[in-house]
């Protein structure tokens, strides 16, 4: 299958020109190419997708990064077709923290051994949540204001809890 893959990648690649080239031939009011070039980003992420699966299932990177572009082209299609302005991004960027947090959690579903990444993928979902709801206003203003004085709190928990792991496994 892996001698195949440039045959594969290139008869994709004619069937959607074919197809694109024949729906505006039949008169389908199709976007335009500035509106479309998340797709660029989606494709890169489901072709590593695709890598990960040929290569053996072996390198999980394959598996975060297909995760992420494909989530961040899926994010910047919102903005190309008008869902959201580009002036929202301001309040949106977390959506960026909580993508690397959904590819973490990929890579480890590909890989559950690897359980060191669950740390930046949850700290990642916490802090994205947190920016989140704070930008769309969905805390009150002292909930808020208490959280970013206490979040240090979250360090030193998981601080202790590493600590407390190592001591069960040196001892």
């Amino acid at each position: 299958m892996r001698k195949h893959r440039g045959s594969i990648v290139a008869g994709i690649i004619l069937i959607g020109i074919g197809a694109w080239l024949l729906a505006e031939r039949l008169g389908v009011q199709l976007p335009g190419i500035n509106a479309l070039w998340p797709a660029l980003v989606i494709l890169l992420g489901i072709a590593s997708f695709a890598d990960y699966f040929y290569d053996g299932r072996q390198d999980t990177d394959k598996v975060f990064f297909g995760m992420a572009a494909t989530l961040v082209g899926g994010f910047f299609f919102q903005f190309t077709l008008g869902k959201l302005e580009w002036a929202q991004m301001r309040v949106y960027w977390p959506v960026f923290v909580l993508i690397f947090s959904a590819a973490s959690f990929a890579q480890w579903l590909a890989a559950p051994s690897k359980r060191g990444v669950l740390i930046p993928a949850t700290v990642g979902l916490a802090v994205g949540l947190f920016f989140m709801a704070t930008n769309l206003n969905l805390l009150g203003p002292n909930l808020s204001k208490q959280i970013s004085q206490l979040w240090p709190v979250a360090l030193i928990l998981l601080g202790l809890i590493v600590l407390v792991r190592a001591f069960r496994r040196g001892g």
